[in-house]
């Protein structure tokens, strides 16, 4: 990896684990607890009840698309895009390191849940706690850092790195790509606050996972195949 990127995956650790220290501060806890309450205030108390109802359920549904089993089948496809160069009809090995950099964030997101210990927010603030989907059943007992914002934030990386890979690669793809990723990890992010399955904070230290591990991904890959 360049030194650069080396330099931006240590300042994204050591800004997650700064986060993970403070997180359980009273200030923290107060700013969480406001923005999750203005988020779901200004979706539920909307003038226009159909589109409250419409973002609710779309907010719900946003989910699965940064749901582990969803990234593992996205990050497997994306790995077979990277290993195999058909033109030069070799194999690039440096491929792995997108599992690997998924598997990494699953184990961060268990060091953050098992050792920070930093309490989810009430089942009364949980929105639609018994729904069709299995998931939205479990209120984890401490939820820092965010999973979903960790694994939507890799997941933009990786497409946006792919469509930048590509041959030729358009300016024009590239900044729909990004608009579209940006787009959807803030749904993803947004959604896990109103839901109530996660604070704030939680969210940004799932961003910090997800961006390191995108970088790393970006460092590898990218220059083989610009």
């Amino acid at each position: 990896m360049h030194k650069w990127g080396l330099i931006a995956v240590s300042i994204l650790l050591l800004l997650f684990a700064g986060l993970s220290k403070y997180e359980d501060r009273a200030f923290m806890r107060d700013f969480d607890f406001s923005v999750t309450v203005r988020v779901q205030e200004r979706v539920d108390k909307s003038a226009h009840l159909r589109a409250s109802a419409f973002i609710g359920n779309l907010m719900e549904g946003a989910t699965f698309f940064a749901s582990p089993e969803f990234t593992v089948i996205v990050t497997l496809f994306i790995t077979g895009l990277f290993a195999y160069d058909r033109k030069k009809k070799v194999w690039n090995y440096k491929a792995a390191i997108v599992p690997i950099a998924l598997a990494a964030i699953v184990l961060l997101e268990i060091y953050g849940k098992t050792i920070v210990h930093h309490p989810s927010p009430p089942f009364a603030m949980i929105k639609h706690p018994t729904t069709i989907f299995p998931a939205d059943y479990i209120n984890d007992q401490f939820s820092y850092p965010s999973g979903h914002a960790a694994r939507g934030m890799f997941m933009a990386i990786l497409v946006t790195l792919v469509v930048a890979a590509a041959r030729p690669a358009r300016k024009n793809h590239l900044i729909v790509a990004i608009g579209c990723m940006a787009v959807y990890v803030l749904l993803v992010s947004v959604s896990r606050i109103y839901l109530g399955h996660h604070w704030f904070s939680d969210v940004v230290g799932g961003w910090f996972l997800g961006i390191a591990a995108g970088f790393c991904c970006a460092a590898a890959l990218y220059r083989k195949h610009i």
